[in-house]
């Protein structure tokens, strides 16, 4: 989730006190859908209720890639064409094919040379006619849509039923050898944030839900381990909800034992209100996340490098920093209530000063963007927004804590807590008090 997944997707090499009230169990059977695990026994299912019907899992739209121009599709027995405006019938396409753009249209056009072709405004899926559809090489378990956009490009849009989404996730968010209860914990917050960025774009009118990467949540397609498939079919349909709403679950990595809070982190006026909800804000707490290895961290930084980065994220973002030329000091302004820094300030050698929030300057000191510089390589990155700078004698240096923005579920406590036998209402119940659990609705 969020930026903060980067290790996890780079480096995964790398990877490596009492609960509170437990979470109320609201939870349903959901249906399998086509190509899922087979169901477990209901005495291996720990979240279930005396209510034993499965509705359908709700379709999830995700954005695989962006303004792309060009694509290769395939299939073991070829793909199906389907404009979504005819509703029926179609084209069937011997793979693989090739999906590309020129002028204001999009063609698709197969190995035998047959070619068709969309213009803006039409939306096409792509349905392997068997078995699983492979795109640029990579297999995922939904059918293709490609949007036309004006200026001769396309978004390329995923749609997979949000069960068999899942587990392509957990198994990049988490390490492979972690165990079941922080599987579990994840797939329960994972399922939630995606249902929550789902309804919100409904809303919205978008043709996507949510994104593939560190935009929302990292996201493997097909590839998944036994593990994460797993703990999905065990949480079957179980989401987190406060006061009768889908949480929208933020988690990150690391919290280094002081969490943020989503109303710091993210907007909250009209449209955002949901970044108030409680049990997504910091309070004072344990975290058993001292194994991880951005649980404590430093780097230096040549001044120079520090006010190209703060100008160029200033000038992208227009924000007012982008006038900054020299730093005489960043130091924490406003503390959350777990003593986490929501926002600093920046001052120049001049007195001038400027205000940044906690996540605004971990962006800013890692932006590359129009600063002609490169983002920061993994020894030299910062890794949160809770640090503490020295300048000084032309050098930076930065101590921080924790790995991401911090709020919500803190993985590697999760996995910490796991460890110490706790099960996966009681992880939830730890990271997201006074939030419940409940049955997801289609």
């Amino acid at each position: 989730m969020e930026d903060d997944r980067r290790e996890k997707i780079e480096a995964r090499r790398d990877r490596p006190g009492a609960p509170r009230a437990m979470l109320v169990i609201v939870a349903a059977l959901m249906l399998l859908v086509s190509g899922a695990a087979r169901p477990l026994d209901d005495a291996d299912r720990p979240f279930r209720t005396a209510d034993s019907a499965r509705t359908v899992a709700p379709t999830l739209r995700v954005r695989l890639a962006a303004d792309v121009k060009e694509v290769t599709l395939d299939a073991p027995r070829g793909v199906r064409a389907v404009e979504s405006a005819r509703r029926r019938g179609g084209r069937d396409l011997i793979g693989p094919v090739l999906i590309y753009s020129v002028g204001e249209r999009v063609f698709a056009r197969d190995t035998r040379g047959r070619t068709r072709s969309w213009p803006v405004g039409a939306v096409v899926s792509f349905e392997p006619i068997a078995e699983r559809l492979s795109i640029e090489g990579a297999i995922y378990p939904g059918a293709a849509v490609i949007h036309p956009k004006p200026g001769g490009a396309f978004d390329l849009v995923e749609h997979v039923p949000i069960e068999e989404y899942l587990p392509g996730v957990l198994t990049r968010e988490l390490y492979p050898g972690w165990s079941d209860a922080a599987y579990e914990a994840q797939a329960i917050a994972a399922r939630s944030y995606a249902l929550h960025e789902r309804q919100r774009r409904i809303a919205l009118g978008s043709h996507f839900d949510i994104e593939s990467d560190t935009r929302d949540q990292a996201y493997g397609g097909f590839e998944a381990s036994d593990r994460a498939r797993r703990a999905v079919e065990r949480t079957r349909g179980v989401t987190l909800t406060y006061l009768g709403s889908t949480l929208r679950a933020y988690y990150s990595s690391t919290c280094g034992d002081r969490p943020g809070s989503a109303r710091d982190t993210w907007p909250t006026g009209r449209g955002f209100e949901f970044n108030l909800a409680g049990p997504i804000q910091a309070a004072p707490r344990e975290c058993a996340c001292t194994f991880s290895p951005r649980h404590r961290w430093s780097v230096e930084r040549d001044h120079d490098e520090l006010v190209q980065r703060l100008r160029a994220f200033g000038s992208d973002q227009r924000m007012a920093i982008r006038s900054v030329t020299s730093t005489a000091s960043i130091e924490p302004e406003r503390r959350n209530t777990a003593d986490r820094p929501a926002t600093y300030r920046v001052t120049d050698r001049d007195g001038k000063h400027w205000r940044l929030s906690a996540e605004e300057l971990r962006l800013a000191l890692n932006h590359a963007g129009s600063s002609g510089l490169d983002r920061p390589g993994r020894e030299a990155a910062v890794w949160s927004g809770d640090v503490e700078v020295r300048i000084a004698d032309g050098r930076v240096s930065i101590t921080g804590r924790g790995f991401g923005h911090g709020v919500g579920m803190c993985q590697f406590g999760a996995e910490g807590y796991a460890r110490q036998g706790w099960s996966a209402e009681q992880i939830l119940a730890h990271f997201y008090p006074n939030a419940e659990l409940s049955n997801a609705s289609p």
